[in-house]
């Protein structure tokens, strides 16, 4: 039991990392003005690593639950990644 939860745990702060680096390449494009096919990208990208790193929890749900938390989750995700951009689009003006 003792490994299976130090695994577990390894699991949560891998997904929080990966996270993370998606904020950080959202807020990276903010900063460095990059093309908005490429924002895009990082949003598509991070929604798809949302539901692959999630998948065992959305497997369980069902119909109405499945789409309200699905619907929650991708809003969120695209306000914090937006949050970033927009953070990105400030700094720049700071280093400058």
């Amino acid at each position: 039991m003792l490994v299976s939860m130090s695994t577990r745990r390894l699991d949560d702060f891998t997904v929080a990392a990966c996270d993370g680096g998606f904020a950080i390449a959202a807020f990276g494009c903010g900063l460095f003005d990059a093309p908005l096919w490429l924002t895009g990208l990082v949003a598509f990208a991070m929604l798809a690593y949302w539901s692959w790193s999630r998948r065992r929890v959305l497997n369980r749900l069902r119909g109405a639950a499945w789409a309200s938390l699905t619907t929650l989750a991708v809003l969120v995700i695209i306000a914090i990644l937006a949050g970033s951009y927009w953070l990105g689009l400030n700094a720049k003006d700071l280093v400058t």
